[in-house]
């Protein structure tokens, strides 16, 4: 008999308000012990169970979804030649390089229908975790969030930048981190910096722990080392007013 997964929900102890006065200090806040415990246990085995991840980076100034166990299977002089092209965009402008999930199209798009991903996107769209994030940023234009799996592994990053698109109406953006017994050592922390480059706060990846924060906001994901022996697992995305342009 299949056991029926646990009501995604947020923690009990969480005092929104109080949450907010220390989000407005500084436009950002590291939130722990955000969901019920079961919660996030369920949404790290998901995650840390998942076969099938795409591959993103951008190449020629264009953004690439590939198949990460296809890569993964290219020879080793392949995978050199690949990377390094990665690492040179990545010298002196974006660049991106981890395993994702669109969960925000895989979603309204009906794709692998009954994936628990489909559970947690709605999750992070439903009236309780919306109230919950519209009073930790004190702005109540927050209509929808999308939303991504996210997956760092050696060799990952993620390079300075902001956020701030044109037309996506993103107020602020959310990570909910999955990753247990972290190594600071192992890079992967969120940054923040000043307007001399200067890292500000970095919160380190964290297990059932949320970051928020106020767009525009320049930040990275610190490239993870060789040496790390377990991936930097989340759901990541943005905290958009409006009408979501996908929801028919």
């Amino acid at each position: 008999m299949k056991i029926a997964e646990p009501v995604l929900r947020l923690a009990s102890h969480n005092e929104p308000e109080a949450l907010q006065a220390e989000f407005l200090k500084e436009n950002r806040l590291h939130i722990a012990d955000v969901l019920e415990p079961e919660s996030a246990d369920a949404i790290y085995n998901c995650l840390a169970t998942q076969q099938e991840w795409n591959l993103a980076c951008t190449m020629n100034d264009r953004h690439m979804d590939m198949n990460a166990n296809a890569v993964a299977k290219l020879s080793p002089d392949q995978r050199r030649e690949f990377e390094q092209l990665v690492y040179q965009k990545a010298h002196d402008g974006f660049q991106y390089y981890y395993k994702t999930i669109p969960i925000y199209d895989m979603y309204h798009k009906g794709l692998v229908p009954g994936h628990y991903l489909h559970r947690v996107f709605e999750f992070i769209n439903s009236p309780d975790f919306l109230n919950f994030v519209r009073t930790v940023a004190a702005d109540d234009s927050i209509e929808f969030t999308d939303g991504m799996a996210t997956c760092f592994e050696p060799g990952h990053f993620l390079t300075r930048h902001d956020d701030n698109v044109s037309g996506k109406n993103r107020r602020a953006a959310f990570v909910l981190n999955f990753t247990p017994r972290w190594n600071p050592d192992w890079g992967g922390s969120l940054q923040f910096f000043d307007g001399e480059g200067n890292t500000e706060v970095a919160f380190a990846p964290a297990y059932n722990a949320l970051n928020m924060f106020r767009i525009p906001a320049p930040h990275s994901v610190a490239f993870i080392t060789p040496f790390a022996t377990a991936p930097r697992l989340s759901i990541v995305g943005f905290l958009r007013s409006g009408k979501d342009p996908m929801r028919k």
